[in-house]
């Protein structure tokens, strides 16, 4: 089984790494994150987020971990907001998205005026609303493909 689940996560990291280069600026890697938290595998979810965060900021464009930001809050929020709906809801994922998107936001405008570096408000406006609308449709789709493969497996 464990080695399944590990060829599981590999194609979706591949999948999810193709897709970012055609989406610039959208974390496909989020929706895998969001199903791990639901999954709570403890073991499984640090590997899978200590992975995404090497992943994403060896390949980020910042110098300071904004990802390591975002994916926190990701916790955060997650963990805050179980208690008001459920995990695996539509609506939860909307609004997880929703509230990521605009906590993305925040952190690129903060830590950019902080470490000095240009950015583009209107693509980086672009960007949220793309992740805002992507991460739903993806979640479903990966937690869909995930479900499928565990009966299988």
């Amino acid at each position: 089984m464990r080695i399944y689940n590990f060829a599981w996560w590999f194609f979706y990291v591949f999948f999810a790494i193709c897709l970012q280069k055609l989406v610039h600026g959208v974390d496909f890697l989020l929706p895998g994150l969001i199903v791990a938290l639901q999954e709570r595998k403890i073991k499984q979810f640090l590997v899978i987020v200590f992975s995404f965060i090497l992943i994403q900021e060896g390949t980020g464009t910042m110098p300071f971990g904004n990802i390591f930001l975002w994916y926190f809050l990701v916790i955060i929020f997650f963990f805050s907001w179980q208690w008001f709906f459920e995990v695996e809801s539509f609506i939860f994922i909307l609004l997880l998205s929703i509230a990521l998107s605009l906590s993305h936001y925040l952190i690129i405008v903060v830590l950019a005026d902080i470490q000095d570096i240009y950015i583009n408000f209107r693509e980086l406006q672009d960007e949220c609303v793309y992740q805002m609308f992507i991460t739903p449709i993806m979640w479903h789709l990966v937690n869909f493909l995930r479900r499928g493969f565990q009966r299988v497996a």
